[in-house]
């Protein structure tokens, strides 16, 4: 996610179980304090017609921002945070009602019996996996083949090779598990470096820190276009997919705030589609947003797939796959189902819930 503050360190994870278990760790610790705060402490918009939302600065997280050009009789207080756990947080403490997150939150809440619901999908992908140029005469750009085996041969050789990522983002659960589908064994085969502020990839790649990064857009576009890496695959062949971002809200808002919610998960219905045809808005939302240049952001946005459908088969199999690489404690692909509401969207949409992925 784009970040503002000055560069995160970066932590050398020689023990993968140790990654895993420190990264569960982060995230439930964001969900326990969020909702240990109360409503006491909650500046959610209190009026029947007003909502207080919360979205990240991902590439792909930014078209949040253009709701409020299509929803004009309801009033919303849009708050844009560094990343997903914050918007979660956001969530839980009652200072939004409605906030945009990644599946990997909604499993995450659910693991901790947090009374989340999910509304809409949104915008999916916002994922690429780059190598630095230092690699070019190794492995040829979407050689699956040639990468897996210089991995085990690197790592036969004691030299494992560093690969990037910021702990417990989609771009890193995405990334583990398309290596997992290629063959490679992430517990014994790489040397994973955590890099908490994604704008420092580009430096990391070019002073030789790291060998690969799974990077969020649009700092994949900005390295790529800089030259400072090259793009290898779209890590997006494997169980989870390209899912990224759905959006959440709580039995309470639900309960309280049923007409706002709908006319928000209409405005995002029309928001989405019209990003299907013509992807400007976004282009020049990304933009003001982040103040990257024009072409960072047209080379971003094609790397997302605009899709407000609940897909439950595949949303149930991420909650397998991370229970799996051990990133929570419980499986609960079982309560997916009764934690989301297709409701809104069938009538925003005219469709059936099957139609909509239920």
């Amino acid at each position: 996610m784009i970040a503002t503050h000055a560069k995160g360190k970066i932590m050398r994870v020689k023990n993968v179980n140790r990654y895993i278990a420190q990264s569960l760790a982060l995230v439930t610790s964001v969900v326990l304090l969020a909702s240990g705060c109360g409503s006491s402490a909650s500046s959610s918009s209190s009026a029947t017609n007003a909502l207080s939302v919360g979205y990240a600065s991902c590439a792909h997280c930014i078209p949040m921002s253009l709701i409020p050009n299509k929803a004009k009789d309801l009033k919303l207080d849009m708050h844009q945070f560094q990343n997903g756990n914050d918007s979660l947080m956001a969530l839980m403490s009652k200072k939004v009602d409605v906030a945009q997150v990644t599946y990997g939150h909604l499993v995450t809440a659910l693991n901790q019996g947090s009374p989340v619901v999910a509304i809409s999908g949104q915008i999916n992908g916002g994922s690429d996996i780059i190598l630095s140029n230092g690699m070019k005469d190794k492995v040829s750009p979407g050689n699956w083949k040639e990468l897996s085996s210089y991995i085990k041969q690197k790592a036969s050789d004691g030299a494992k090779l560093k690969i990037g990522a910021n702990r417990g983002s989609s771009q890193d659960l995405q990334m583990r598990a398309q290596f997992s589908a290629e063959g490679v064994d992430v517990n014994k085969d790489l040397d994973f470096v955590n890099i908490s502020n994604p704008a420092d990839f580009k430096n990391n790649l070019v002073n030789k820190q790291i060998d690969l990064v799974s990077a969020v857009e649009p700092f994949a576009s900005g390295i790529i276009l800089s030259n400072s890496g090259y793009h290898f695959a779209y890590p997006y062949d494997q169980p989870m997919g390209d899912l990224t971002n759905i959006i959440l809200t709580r039995d309470d808002v639900i309960k309280s705030k049923h007409d706002a919610l709908q006319q928000f998960v209409d405005a995002n219905v029309e928001v989405v589609d019209g990003l299907k045809g013509d992807t400007s808005p976004w282009v020049d939302a990304v933009v003001s947003k982040t103040g990257l240049d024009k072409a960072i952001a047209q080379r971003a946005v094609k790397n997302a797939r605009p899709d407000y459908t609940i897909k439950m088969t595949k949303v149930e199999q991420i909650a397998k796959t991370l229970k799996g690489m051990g990133y929570v404690q419980k499986d609960v692909s079982g309560q997916i189902s009764s934690h989301v509401d297709y409701s809104f969207l069938s009538k925003a949409t005219k469709q059936s819930e099957a139609q909509l992925g239920k």
